[in-house]
């Protein structure tokens, strides 16, 4: 009877433990983006005619997924990149997979003010026309000053660049957005208002400046709707301007593949979403016609947002933030 018994063990133990890592997985998995299911946004809308820019679109990217979405639908589209070798091959791809040639692209360095001052100004020359403006590029990690700098004031520079073609393309066409991606990472964080080139704490620290950065866009884009909207009365309502910030959940792309050991790569698989599927809530944000100017999205949901006591809900603090933004624009670092 006992060797009866041994060979449905053998066969049991296995299966139980490959199906507790599987549940543990699973359960780690919507631990870590929120959701038992990724959504995906399912409007399909032609957007020929219509100009998106798409910041950070080296292919393998966040910002090339969502480049290639947009491009799909008949929008012409500028990304930028940092070397004109990687705009040539994103280039090539998006045209490839869009069926149209309508695809550019201009070097942008984020750490660099006059490489951004520069990019909007081609950007300016070369279109009549702003329909969509996506600020996806950033870093994850590194020294504060420069995360700082990369994801929040080189992106806020460029929408000021980009500012009166924003404003022309809403009086004239309508349904102009401005989508800033930002991450789950602002929810603990707080701004340095004395200097937030020096914000406390590493690089990947939600507390840090990273968090600090990502809570930034969000009330950026909150405070740049209500300039746009009071500006001019004709930008006032839904259907001109909406500012609207996302967070695309953990999402495996290139740079994030380049930082994980080989043997990790295929539970971080497990783990995370396709860059495609992380696009899908620039999509949303660019494309519904039922969004409130100034929410957030996360998994094609709207979700409210917080930071430390809840900042990023509180409307005093969006122009202190605008005033601390120009400031650093002023300042002589990263010039």
């Amino acid at each position: 009877m006992c060797r009866s018994l041994a060979l449905p063990s053998l066969v049991a133990y296995p299966a139980v433990g490959l199906a507790c890592l599987a549940g543990f997985l699973y359960y780690a998995r919507v631990w870590i983006q929120g959701y038992y299911f990724d959504r995906r946004c399912s409007i399909d809308v032609d957007l020929t005619d219509r100009v998106a820019v798409v910041t950070g679109g080296t292919i393998g990217g966040l910002g090339f997924a969502g480049a290639a979405i947009l491009a799909r639908r008949g929008a012409t589209v500028v990304i930028t990149v940092r070397s004109a070798a990687k705009g040539e091959a994103a280039c090539a791809a998006l045209k490839r997979t869009a069926g149209h040639a309508r695809v550019s692209f201009v070097i942008a360095d984020f750490l660099s003010k006059a490489s951004v001052r520069a990019a909007a100004d081609a950007i300016a020359a070369a279109h009549p026309r702003l329909d969509m403006l996506v600020l996806n590029a950033g870093v994850g990690s590194g020294a504060a000053d420069a995360l700082w700098m990369s994801n929040m004031v080189g992106p806020f520079l460029l929408t000021e660049r980009l500012r009166p073609l924003l404003a022309v393309t809403a009086k004239a066409h309508g349904e102009v957005r401005v989508v800033s991606v930002s991450s789950g990472a602002h929810k603990g964080a707080s701004i340095a208002w004395d200097d937030p080139y020096a914000s406390p704490g590493n690089g990947g620290a939600f507390s840090g400046p990273y968090g600090q950065s990502k809570l930034a866009q969000i009330m950026h884009m909150r405070e740049l709707q209500q300039r746009l909207r009071q500006s001019d009365s004709t930008l006032a309502g839904e259907g001109a301007v909406r500012c609207v910030s996302v967070t695309p959940g953990f999402a495996l792309t290139n740079i994030v593949a380049g930082s994980i050991p080989r043997p990790l790569l295929p539970v971080v698989w497990l783990l995370s979403r396709s860059a495609h599927v992380g696009a899908q809530v620039i999509k949303m944000a660019c494309v519904d016609p039922d969004l409130p100017g100034g929410c957030y999205l996360s998994n094609c949901y709207v979700k409210p947002t917080e930071g430390a006591g809840g900042c990023s809900n509180q409307p005093e603090l969006w122009p202190r933030l605008w005033a601390l933004l120009e400031a650093c624009v002023a300042d002589e670092r990263f010039a």
